[in-house]
């Protein structure tokens, strides 16, 4: 009796204990997140981290989380560390004996009191978001990635304070969200002692430690250092000035547009080689990728213009995002786009001369129509049901299409509305969280438009609606498909005293604008020519014409609509890709504007290699080579805007002919008509030639890595030219060791190798690691940083162009059904290029 008693006690022990294991979910749920957020408030964390001398040797750290409670229950803490990670807990004092359960630390609510309370931990830092290096480190925690390092409440909505200790290598520099407050050294080591930060989300948390150089300046009369490892001090000189001053002039407009000053303790920028992203916001240290900030000799007028919005994007995200948080990441993309639409404000006035028009509709449409034109698109505002899927919500939709919506709901409300409302937000929630929800509500309170109705067509729907135009009468007709969307935008109208600007506002599905009584139906209306409207647009009374570029001269923003649209014409099949090819050459030889030359550089490249086979190329290099060649030689146009032809030369060379050119030009290291070729210009033209398989391409890597300089760019260089050497088995062994999570970092140097190793030029050796490649996307979701899965696909996806390829990709998504919907679309969207050119293959052979 008592054995069968103590058999039904045992298994009920074990069923609740399996039950309480089920509790809390991998990752941290919606669920969790809103139970937290409802019962937890003035959370600090008290943190020290021990930071080695040695790579492998773990960092250990210690924090110490003071809360207050409103209601006891078993609390879970975030920490994705190892079991042997958790070294020691304790709670109010009392020790715990806990293990993790599905990446949390659960404390008991007999450990917890109402109001109040302490909790100690010791762990093992985690390593992959301390980006560990052999002389530096430096934290990324977006979107979720701080319970990585140490253990948190990792939700945006938990603001909290910090205060940071940091022991390291006595030679390195430390820096963080808030000011230094102070310093000790022993024999061997340094000891860095932050201030408190202001409240911030774990997300937002940053320290970089290592051997940097620093350079220090003011912005608006405040120290602000720049941490940096370049040794090219030239470079350095020529940039520094500007750097400090881009800063001061984004602080200074920001300040005045929002009402409210800088809102952070300081501000440091920090350079760092190959970093994930362009940038990242952390209060009071950015960081940013050093090659986007430090510029080589000459750079083109939009290698300007992106340093300069980036600069003002990520101090924007000071206000928007730092200053009011959303709640969750669903509402992530807001943060996104007011800093996009803030920089895009910003910019104007830094570069007087520039056609702000034509930079907004090239920075924006081409990337957003990239996406929702596939049948893996998006909405802006997407559901979100744990924290671990985050980094899918990323994409060029909320960083083009989403500004883009701004800037219609803001020809809407009127600029003065708009910026009314804007001010009221940061104010209202200033220092705490707010989503799209609650600015809706406000923008609704203070004008007469609906801006919730607006919301659910531009926010809550995906993709671009096709827009029909017609003649009926003496008026123009626009239907818009089931993607429809209410916008603005104009129209030239042929009339007999010239084109005339005539404003549309699309309000509903069907929409009617009246002609002059001396518009001439035998000339063609030029549609969207101030290019705001979105959408692919279409119609059977202005049959497809490629109108000749001379005759497009008259406004550079028409004119970029106009090639805008004709991608989408092309790329729906309606031109073919020879008669398409040969117009942008001719449209690339006319150009005038350097904005403009770009985006038509961008488009040769993409049919070049995505939509030709060896077969077209052969037909058509010459040509293309002699009309660039032809281009980058003329010393009539400025150097900075003849370096992006050469750029595109070495990239599409394809003759004998011009890869001997780019053997001379690499041999040679020598400037080209007055073009400076910088050290990376030397290595990715290395790299070209290796793809090329140019005799002794071996010889040529080995010669090229003797010269490198800078030991940053030295570390890269031999990490890529694994994935570029003609050396088979070397290729195969880089592609192997992409299983392993620690060899695919950093991403900037994965993501290049990638390039190389499935260029198109090399597709027979490649296309039997199309699938491998694809079988990694779960592992690489899990494991990599937030833009990593669309990289890794888009750099794989870009050397296949055949209906082979496609049906790799069809089938591995109906094998992989259980995949996240997010993580999905990110595949079709990166296949996008290589279903319609499978499909133009078809047509052409049909």
């Amino acid at each position: 009796m008592y054995s069968k008693i103590g058999k039904v006690f045992l298994l009920l022990v074990l069923f609740f204990l399996l039950a309480c294991s089920k509790e809390v979910e991998n990752g941290v749920s919606y669920q969790l997140a809103q139970k937290r957020a409802q019962t937890l408030t003035n959370i600090h964390y008290h943190l020290y981290f021990d930071v080695p001398n040695k790579l492998d040797k773990s960092i250990t750290g210690r924090v110490e989380i003071e809360f207050e409670i409103s209601e006891l229950y078993d609390l879970p803490l975030d920490f994705r560390g190892a079991d042997s990670a958790l070294i020691n807990v304790t709670s109010n004092y009392r020790q715990l004996n806990l293990s993790l359960n599905n990446g949390h630390i659960i404390i008991p609510k007999g450990y917890l009191q109402n109001g109040q309370n302490k909790i100690s931990i010791d762990f093992i830092a985690g390593d992959a978001s301390l980006n560990r290096k052999e002389d530096f480190l430096y934290s990324l925690l977006v979107p979720d990635r701080a319970s990585t390092v140490f253990p948190c409440f990792d939700q945006p909505d938990l603001k909290a304070t910090f205060n940071l200790t940091l022991q390291t290598p006595k030679s390195w520099k430390a820096v963080s969200n808030s000011p230094l407050a102070n310093y000790m050294e022993t024999d061997s080591s340094a000891v860095w002692i932050f201030d408190k930060t202001y409240p911030i989300s774990t997300y937002l948390f940053a320290f970089t430690a290592g051997k940097f150089n620093a350079t220090t300046g003011k912005v608006l009369g405040q120290k602000v250092t720049i941490y940096h490892r370049e040794n090219d001090s030239a470079k350095l000189n020529r940039n520094v000035n500007q750097i400090f001053k881009l800063h001061e002039s984004a602080i200074t407009w920001l300040e005045e547009y929002t009402g409210i000053g800088y809102p952070f303790q300081k501000l440091d920028i920090i350079l760092i080689p190959d970093f994930q992203y362009s940038g990242m916001e952390h209060p009071g240290t950015i960081y940013y990728r050093d090659s986007r900030i430090l510029l080589d000799e000459n750079p083109s007028v939009d290698q300007v213009l992106r340093r300069a919005n980036l600069i003002a994007h990520e101090v924007s995200h000071q206000w928007f995002g730092n200053l009011v948080t959303m709640k969750w990441f669903n509402d992530v993309w807001l943060k996104e786009v007011f800093a996009g639409l803030m920089a895009d404000k910003i910019v104007n006035p830094q570069f007087p001369n520039v056609n702000h028009a034509l930079r907004f509709l090239l920075s924006h449409y081409p990337a957003a129509y990239s996406v929702d034109r596939t049948i893996g698109a998006n909405p802006v505002r997407q559901k979100l049901d744990n924290l671990l899927f985050a980094g899918t919500l990323y994409g060029d939709i909320i960083y083009h299409k989403a500004p883009i919506a701004l800037m219609q709901m803001e020809l809407k409300l009127g600029s003065p509305l708009f910026r009314e409302g804007v001010r009221q937000y940061l104010n209202k929630y200033a220092y705490a969280n707010a989503g799209w929800p609650e600015l809706v509500k406000i923008f609704d309170e203070i004008s007469s438009e609906n801006v919730s109705r607006w919301s659910k067509k531009w926010i809550e729907s995906k993709g671009m609606p096709v827009i029909n135009y017609d003649l009926s009468n003496d008026k123009l007709v626009f239907n818009q498909d089931d993607k429809w969307l209410p916008m603005k935008f104009d129209v030239l109208i042929p009339t007999v005293s010239g084109y005339k600007n005539l404003p549309v506002d699309l309000k509903r599905q069907t929409s009617e604008v009246k002609l002059p009584n001396d518009f001439i139906k035998s000339q063609k209306v030029i549609i969207n020519q101030n290019g705001i409207g979105y959408g692919f647009f279409h119609s059977n009374y202005n049959e497809i014409t490629l109108i000749p570029p001379k005759n497009l001269m008259f406004n550079d923003v028409a004119r970029a609509s106009f090639y805008v649209n004709l991608h989408e014409v092309f790329l729906n099949h309606l031109v073919d890709n020879d008669t398409y090819f040969r117009y942008l050459l001719a449209a690339l030889q006319e150009e005038v504007n350097p904005l403009v030359r770009s985006y038509l550089l961008g488009n040769i490249e993409t049919v070049w290699w995505r939509f030709f086979n060896n077969a077209n190329r052969t037909v058509l290099a010459e040509t293309l080579e002699n009309t660039l060649a032809n281009l980058y030689n003329n010393s009539k146009l400025p150097v900075d805007e003849r370096k992006p032809i050469l750029d595109t030369y070495f990239k599409v060379a394809f003759t004998e002919k011009a890869i001997s050119t780019m053997e001379k030009t690499w041999e040679k290291q020598a400037d080209i008509n007055g073009i400076t070729l910088s050290e990376t210009d030397f290595i990715n033209l290395s790299f070209e030639l290796a793809v090329r398989n140019v005799n002794q391409a071996d010889s040529i890597l080995l010669i090229q890595e003797e010269r490198i300089k800078n030991p940053d760019r030295l570390s890269k260089f031999k990490f890529v030219r694994r994935a570029a050497t003609p050396n088979v088995a070397i290729r195969d062994d880089f592609f192997a060791s992409l299983a392993n999570p620690a060899n695919r970092r950093p991403e900037p140097w994965v993501a290049q190798g990638l390039r190389y190793f499935f260029h198109p030029l090399r597709e027979e050796h490649s296309f039997k690691y199309l699938q491998p490649a694809l079988d990694l996307l779960p592992e690489i979701q899990k494991t990599n940083d937030i833009f990593f899965p669309k990289i890794w696909l888009d750099n794989v996806l870009a050397g296949f162009n055949s209906p082979a390829a496609t049906r790799i990709v069809t089938d591995w998504l109906n094998k992989h059904p259980n995949i996240s919907p997010n993580l999905k679309n990110k595949m079709l969207q990166s296949a996008d290029l290589l279903f319609r050119a499978a499909d133009a293959h078809k047509l052409n052979t049909d």
